[in-house]
């Protein structure tokens, strides 16, 4: 049972090692900070794959438990640490992924120095109770890189809801749904690899969870948008947003002088936009909508503030002031008019057409935003219109 157990386990990683190298050329943008985390997960997997082997051959966890486990947690920390830096490296916006490698790789130090005191002491890989201190190691460890993702997941997703207009249930899908079953499993791991007869339970969880993770971390590169620039520029558009706001503000206080306002009133005004600049920023974005700028599905903030030569922080200032909304809301608010738009006068057209004409990014997209704005699908709205 344990030798097909392991026999498994050795066959999946392979494929699944195989299946990741694959993808990469089905990738329809090249994203270097995706395509590091596709090979540091192949490595994990093809370690992992040398484990099993290794288990097989030499049956150390048939041989005895303890020694199966101490054999087991020397080689799932820096496969577990391969995954959670991969899932790092494509969530983190700033450089921290220095820090959390740093730390990771101390914590798997320190792990080997339990090993080597217990060798030392014991004359044998039982290394008696410095396999829990090697354990205690494992889950800090695990605890800290699942901590750490959490919160820049969490952070990029508010950036990627300020910053870009797509479709963001991709996102959720590969963040909520197969990290939950993978955290799970690595969380129980360090207890179960104590007992063999709950590695038989815990094991073909832990596959299924690897493979739905694999799966869906290959499709959230196919469906990838290629914003590692517009994450890395965000640093460099915040270093003139200081000299900006303050263009701003001077000219700000120019216009509302005669309006003599306490300190309080006069913090607020300052960060108002002056209204010259107002003027020419819905200029630039009545032209860009004529131009049917909004059917590319890829456009975020930083793309169209190049595009339009308008700091980022001053189109932000421009949708929250004089819209009072968002990027995200108020693009979604002109491809949603534009779709009703092309759907009356051309009843014919498919909404495949529709959606990418409008600048969708797929067509249950365009489902879900008429199902939540008109409360039905598309084909009921034009049924309604007929």
């Amino acid at each position: 049972m344990l030798y097909l157990l392991q026999f498994a386990c050795l066959i999946l990683m392979l494929i699944s090692a195989f299946f990741l190298a694959v993808t990469r050329i089905h990738v329809r943008w090249t994203n270097r900070r995706y395509e590091y985390s596709r090979w540091m997960i192949s490595s994990a997997l093809l370690l992992m794959a040398a484990h099993f082997f290794l288990q097989m051959h030499y049956g150390f966890r048939a041989t005895s438990t303890y020694l199966g486990a101490v054999i087991n947690i020397m080689v799932y920390q820096p496969c577990f640490t391969l995954f959670a830096m991969a899932i790092y490296n494509v969530e983190a916006t700033h450089t921290k992924r220095r820090k959390m490698n740093l730390i990771c790789a101390a914590v798997y130090a320190a792990m080997l120095a339990a090993f080597a005191v217990g060798y030392s002491f014991s004359g044998s890989l039982n290394i008696g109770a410095w396999l829990y201190v090697m354990l205690a190691l494992f889950l800090g460890n695990i605890v800290y890189c699942i901590y750490m993702i959490i919160i820049e997941m969490n952070k990029r997703k508010k950036l990627l809801e300020t910053m870009t207009a797509t479709d963001m249930r991709p996102f959720t899908r590969y963040a909520y749904a197969c990290l939950t079953l993978l955290f799970i499993t690595a969380t129980i791991i360090p207890f179960a690899i104590l007992s063999t007869k709950s590695l038989y339970i815990i094991g073909p969880f832990g596959l299924v969870a690897t493979l739905f993770f694999i799966v869906n971390f290959v499709a959230l590169g196919f469906n990838y948008v290629p914003t590692e620039e517009l994450l890395d520029k965000e640093r460099g558009n915040n270093l003139t947003a200081d000299a900006v706001n303050a263009e701003s503000e001077e000219e700000s206080v120019k216009c509302d002088v005669q309006q003599s306002a306490p300190e309080t009133g006069s913090e607020q005004t300052s960060k108002q936009l002056p209204t010259s600049r107002i003027a020419f920023i819905r200029s630039a974005l009545d032209h860009w909508c004529a131009d049917l700028g909004y059917k590319d599905c890829t456009v975020n903030m930083l793309t169209l503030s190049n595009l339009l030569e308008i700091n980022k922080t001053e189109l932000s200032q421009y949708f929250s002031q004089c819209q009072n909304t968002t990027f995200r809301i108020w693009l979604g608010e002109i491809r949603f008019n534009a779709a009703k738009k092309m759907m009356m006068e051309n009843p014919d057209f498919s909404n495949d057409i529709i959606s990418s004409e409008c600048g969708f990014s797929s067509r249950s997209y365009l489902y879900r935003v008429f199902k939540e704005k008109e409360g039905c699908t598309p084909i009921a709205w034009r049924d309604k219109q007929a």
